[in-house]
C-alpha cells in the first residue's frame, strides 16, 4: 500500500467517500440525510477550490484501488497562537477497513506535521461517533474540548 499525493483523478473517489462520516450515531436532532447532503457539499468545495495551505493524500494499493484518503492543513490555536497541524478529514473506503489503512493514514499526518515543524496534530470527531473516538484514543490524543448541546 502507498500514500501519495493527491490527483485530480481521485476527485470522485474521495467525493464518494464524503459519506462516510454521517455513518456513526448522531445527536438525535440531527437530520442524518441533511448531514449526508453538508458532508458532500464540504468536500465538493474542498476539491473544487482548495486552500492553498491545505495537501491531500490518497492510499492506494499497488493494483491501483484507492482505500483512504487525508487532508490536513494549518491551524492556529486560538488561545495559545501555537502553530498546530490540523487533520480536516480522513476516511477509509469499506473495503479499506481493517487492514491498517487509517493507521498509516495517521502515521502520515504525524510526518507531515514534523516536516513542516508543528508539534501537534489537532482534528474533530462527533462525541458519539465511538468507533473513530476509540480509534484516535488508542493512537494516543486526548480530548481538550467539548461542544455541549442541549435542544430545547
Amino acid at each position: 500500500m502507498n500514500i501519495r499525493p493527491y490527483k485530480e483523478t481521485d476527485k470522485d473517489f474521495l467525493v464518494s467517500l464524503s459519506t462516510r462520516f454521517a455513518e456513526c450515531n448522531l445527536m438525535g436532532w440531527r437530520d442524518p440525510q441533511k448531514m449526508e447532503e453538508a458532508q458532500l457539499k464540504i468536500a465538493k468545495e474542498s476539491l473544487n477550490d482548495p486552500s492553498p495551505d491545505t495537501e491531500i493524500f490518497v492510499a492506494e494499493e499497488e493494483t491501483g484501488e484507492l482505500l483512504g484518503f487525508l487532508e490536513v492543513k494549518p491551524h492556529k490555536d486560538f488561545l495559545s497562537g501555537i502553530e498546530q497541524g490540523n487533520i480536516v478529514a480522513i476516511a477509509v473506503s469499506s473495503k479499506g477497513e481493517g487492514k491498517g489503512i487509517g493507521k498509516r493514514l495517521m502515521e502520515k499526518a504525524e510526518e507531515w506535521a514534523h516536516q513542516n515543524g508543528y508539534h501537534q496534530l489537532v482534528l474533530n470527531v462527533f462525541a458519539k461517533n465511538d468507533r473513530a473516538v476509540n480509534f484516535y484514543k488508542h493512537l494516543n490524543y486526548e480530548t481538550e474540548v467539548l461542544k455541549m448541546v442541549k435542544e430545547i
